[in-house]
């Protein structure tokens, strides 16, 4: 029989929020020479590991799209820009977060860039009461990077196998398992939410 559950690990994107980045690409290349080239080739920047790591900021990334697609965007406009939502909260997750306050430990882990989080946590407020958060811009270091995980389960302060890990991707949960962390591939908040009551939690 599983241990009991002391710790959920949360993923952001996909989990907590629901998320269009396409919104992202459109946004932006409707400023471009051919916005439709822009557009295609833009696919997967908000992921971009040297982004979501720490390591480009948001001038440097927009001097490559003025070099690459004629951006036409001042550094002011391009900011406002990338930090405009593309996300909501998940329909559910405020009343799921509500329910596992105080059963559990609540921990953060999310592949985000630090000049997006602020729109991220503005939207959901919830965020701010979690017991710890591994953010990978602040860690250098992002999923499935198995220190992403462990670090993770270290500020906890849980054993990792009273840790439960909740990620939409399943290269995510697998990664997971690798350091001995269970997960849960999420499709949805009602069934996260009765495999947590069945788990033990009261739901």
């Amino acid at each position: 029989m599983d241990c009991p559950i002391d710790c959920v690990i949360f993923d952001l994107f996909g989990v907590l929020v629901s998320f269009d980045d396409r919104l992202v690409y459109a946004r932006l290349a409707s400023h471009c020479d051919d916005p439709a080239q822009a557009e295609r080739g833009m696919q997967d920047l908000v992921s971009r590991p040297d982004l979501i790591c720490g390591r480009l900021s948001l001038e440097e990334l927009r001097s490559e799209l003025v070099a690459k697609y004629g951006l036409r965007l001042s550094a002011d406009d391009f900011a406002a820009a990338w930090r405009a939502p593309y996300s909501e909260p998940m329909p559910g997750i405020r009343e799921l977060l509500r329910q596992l306050c105080g059963q559990c430990k609540l921990v953060l882990l999310s592949n985000v860039d630090p000049f997006y989080w602020p729109t991220v946590l503005e939207s959901l407020p919830e965020l701010q009461h979690f017991d710890a958060r591994t953010l990978s811009f602040e860690q250098g270091f992002a999923k499935p990077d198995a220190r992403a995980f462990s670090r993770a389960v270290e500020l906890s302060g849980v054993a990792t196998e009273r840790c439960s890990f909740v990620d939409d991707k399943a290269e995510n949960i697998h990664a997971a398992a690798q350091i001995g962390l269970r997960g849960h591939l999420f499709t949805s908040v009602e069934v996260l939410r009765r495999a947590l009551k069945a788990a033990g939690m009261v739901m």
